[in-house]
């Protein structure tokens, strides 16, 4: 494993810190799909997509960083089929179902499988 400075240690713990928030969100973006006292999922859901591009963002980071690291690169090689599957709501923001649809049946699907695969191995930097 690669030994981190102090400052790269806390840009991982920021950045799985990020992680696990969109992740909460997702869920209560799913939930107020069906649960109409979340009336704030439409700004939960840009807010998401707004740490997408942190996301991308800190990838790059984290290439350099984790170079020896071929899983943590491979997942982050992975990051922009969420972003085409984030693409798909191009167009359709105001269409409830739509949205919805892509939401529950791609989006966060492909965010779940993608953060369940980095963010065990990023965490193990930040237990140092």
């Amino acid at each position: 494993m690669t030994t981190l400075t102090e400052d790269q240690v806390q840009l991982v713990r920021e950045y799985t810190a990020m992680l696990q928030n969109v992740d909460e969100a997702f869920e209560y973006v799913i939930a107020s799909f069906t649960d109409y006292s979340k009336t704030e999922g439409d700004l939960v859901l840009s807010d998401i997509l707004t740490a997408f591009v942190q996301i991308i963002q800190v990838n790059d980071d984290l290439t350099t960083i984790c170079h020896e690291n071929k899983e943590i690169k491979n997942s982050i090689l992975d990051f922009p089929n969420l972003v085409e599957a984030a693409g798909k709501l191009d167009g359709i923001f105001e269409k409830s179902q739509e949205k919805q649809e892509v939401v529950q049946q791609e989006l966060y699907p492909a965010y779940k499988q993608w953060y369940e695969s980095i963010y065990p191995q990023l965490v193990v930097y930040t237990q140092v």
